[in-house]
């Protein structure tokens, strides 16, 4: 029941949201500005998007064989790209597949494994925060309410560095927080570190996106205003950030496109937000399908007893 409520709210929420966005532009403007978009967006976007797959199978790959257990790179490429199918509907589902092959495979209890992938969603939120403090020393504006967000993800940061300095006994008790503190500062900065590609080639995915598109957005913004509309994509309040992305864009971006009208500036942010998402689910389900069929996919679906 609760399930079933929380994907009527994420429905509503996107719909919601969907709705505030093209109340101000048409379907015509939004089909004129898929027109107008350059002539190698597609093979460029898919390009980019397997980079962003193979940067992701990467950071994987490195956190669970130091905090985990060793996994062979085609392990993870397998596993993380048969778990596409899922996480196209959230990423943190893809992410809890992988825990579940590493315990159906390596032995390694679920709980152990979980918090593996809290680490990741952890530094996942970190690296976002370092990227758009790097965009704040070189933009010449930043909107108070950005400013707010930032500084209460610093003090959030804060917080969580003294828990892992001191390691209070009622934390280090916990077995969901074993790898957090056997990690240490070392270990949280070499996962950061892994994690820096996949990052960096998702910003340029949909910095590229966003050019092919007419929107020229400047490096230090883009920098600074990326991140904060990942953090805000992710959300989970809507399905595949459907709504909350959008908003997000033409909220931060829709100042960037010279000689455009209003309306035209946000149609244009809608059809390069859309147009990138659809190229990426493309990839991502093929992908997923392919994966899927190889024997170390379909062992996930096996019966724990004839694995």
């Amino acid at each position: 029941m609760r399930k079933k409520l929380g994907r009527t709210l994420a429905w509503a929420v996107t719909l919601g949201l969907l709705y505030y966005v093209f109340r101000s532009i048409s379907f015509t403007q939004v089909m004129a500005a898929f027109g107008s978009a350059a002539a190698w967006s597609v093979p460029v976007f898919v390009l980019l998007v397997l980079g962003v797959y193979l940067g992701d199978c990467f950071a994987i790959w490195k956190t669970f064989g130091w905090f985990v257990a060793r996994l062979s790179f085609r392990e993870v490429l397998v596993v993380r790209g048969a778990t596409y199918l899922l996480a196209l509907v959230n990423y943190t589902v893809g992410q809890g597949a992988i825990v579940y092959f590493v315990n159906r495979s390596r032995g390694v209890p679920l709980l152990r494994g979980t918090a593996a992938v809290l680490l990741i969603m952890g530094i996942n939120i970190l690296l976002l925060l370092l990227f758009a403090s790097v965009g704040l020393l070189i933009a010449p504006d930043l909107p108070p309410a950005l400013r707010r967000i930032m500084l209460g993800a610093y003090v959030a940061l804060a917080v969580y560095l003294v828990l892992l300095v001191l390691r209070p006994r009622w934390l280090t008790s916990r077995p969901i927080f074993d790898v957090l503190f056997a990690a240490g500062l070392s270990g949280h900065l070499r996962a950061l570190l892994v994690r820096i590609p996949h990052i960096s080639v998702l910003m340029v995915f949909t910095y590229t996106s966003l050019s092919a598109f007419g929107v020229h957005v400047p490096v230090a913004q883009a920098i600074l205003y990326l991140p904060v509309i990942y953090f805000i994509s992710v959300l989970p309040i809507a399905v595949m950030g459907l709504g909350t992305t959008q908003a997000a864009l033409i909220y931060f971006l829709s100042g960037y496109v010279p000689g455009a009208t209003p309306a035209a500036a946000k149609a244009a942010i809608v059809a390069a937000s859309l147009g990138a998402q659809a190229v990426a689910l493309v990839v991502q389900a093929t992908l997923g399908a392919f994966c899927i069929r190889n024997q170390l996919a379909r062992n996930l679906r096996r019966p724990a007893s004839t694995t």
